[in-house]
């Protein structure tokens, strides 16, 4: 009862400000000279009954999340410069051993001359959180992002060369230190303008994989795509592509993947009031469980919105993701390779109170189903979120 009195408290405030003749916006954003400035804020509310991720002793909590956040984009020319960061500050009302302040920072800078577009950003995390679907526990970590491309387009036929450096570094848990890495990632894409609103596209990407502590997982990928994006039909946009991977593990005693990959997302227009977005993965993601360096995923997911009228829109979500592992591990007296079923389902309204002002309630079910009964999981979520973006 105290948490729903909790819940009663909180909801009935956000409901107050929004109401008030005191505050009035007239657009979104600020300019300072040429410099756009867009500050926003977010409040969340979340019930969760399974906080842990425990199989079997679930424990449930109440979460509220303040998320205050600013963008910048300075254009000049036909340049641009933008700069966004946004802090979520978490508390959990009983396991305050849970509570944290994630940091997020993002820039990116544009620059155009004729036919040549270059272009260089950076994508910073640092949070307290689960790394993963495979993950159990929160834990703190820091992720950087940081790369460059640079596009030279001559009437239909375009080139980019890019690299992206990838580094993830573990602070809180020692056990997870011997994962730290960094990802070295060169790429490049020929497309095409075949048809008059799709690109075709061909695609070499070569990724280097090392570990600080340990070479046990080094690699070392090669993969070839092909594939098309742009507008396939009047009503449907999307981005496909899909190929092989192959990759070289220096440990001779990690298992390589080799294997079709794909990545799509797809957006089709039904009607103003009709919106489905899907998207569909195939890859391997390094992994953090016992002996395994990898494990193979097969994801897809997809978001319907309705607008029942202008200001409420209704959606319904759903993931489905098998994560599988290439090597035999024993647990429980059982020995065989784990997969994991995870899924989840997820229904909700957003109303549009002011052209600022947005209100979200969301419920959501999820599943991770697993062949060692020990790594079963089952969580469910409601969410109440006030987003203001001035």
């Amino acid at each position: 009862m105290r948490k729903v009195y909790q819940v009663f408290i909180v909801v009935s405030f956000l409901s107050i400000f929004p109401l008030s003749n005191s505050i009035s916006y007239a657009v979104q954003g600020m300019k300072l000279g040429d410099l756009e400035v867009s500050p926003w804020a977010e409040i969340k509310v979340q019930y969760d009954d399974n906080v842990f991720w425990d199989s079997e002793n679930e424990k449930h909590d109440l979460i509220t999340t303040l998320t205050p956040g600013i963008g910048l984009k300075l254009p000049f020319q036909d340049n641009f410069l933008k700069f966004d960061y946004h802090v979520d500050i978490i508390k959990f009302s009983d396991y305050t051993s849970q509570n944290a302040t994630n940091h997020f920072a993002s820039g990116e800078l544009e620059l155009n001359w004729s036919d040549i577009t270059i272009n260089l950003h950076d994508n910073f995390a640092k949070v307290f959180d689960r790394p993963s679907t495979e993950d159990t526990t929160r834990v703190k970590r820091d992720d950087n992002t940081a790369g460059v491309f640079v596009k030279l387009q001559k009437e239909r036929l375009g080139i980019q060369i890019g690299y992206d450096n990838f580094t993830r570094t573990y602070k809180s848990d020692p056990i997870y230190e011997q994962f730290d890495r960094t990802d070295h990632k060169y790429s490049l894409i020929i497309t095409h303008q075949t048809f008059p609103n799709t690109e075709l596209l061909l695609e070499y990407d070569f990724n280097q994989i090392r570990y600080d502590e340990s070479t046990h997982s080094d690699s070392d990928y090669h993969q070839f795509l092909v594939g098309a994006t742009g507008k396939l039909t009047q009503k449907t946009t999307a981005t496909i592509k899909t190929g092989y991977q192959f990759s070289n593990y220096k440990d001779a005693g990690n298992p390589n993947f080799k294997s079709g990959v794909l990545y799509a997302d797809m957006l089709h227009k039904f009607s103003d009031k009709n919106l489905l977005k899907l998207a569909f993965l195939r890859t391997a993601y390094e992994s953090t469980y016992v002996t395994n360096n990898y494990y193979g995923v097969n994801s897809v997911s997809g978001t319907f919105d309705h607008y029942f009228k202008p200001k409420l829109l209704g959606f319904i979500t759903g993931i489905y993701q098998l994560n599988s592992y290439p090597k035999e591990v024993t647990v429980d007296g059982e020995t065989k390779k784990r997969k994991d079923n995870y899924y989840s389902l997820g229904a909700g309204l957003r109303y549009y109170l002011r052209n600022w002002l947005t209100f979200t309630l969301q419920a959501e079910h999820i599943i991770r189903d697993s062949n060692f009964s020990s790594f079963d999981v089952k969580e469910n979520l409601v969410t109440f979120i006030t987003r203001a973006e001035f």
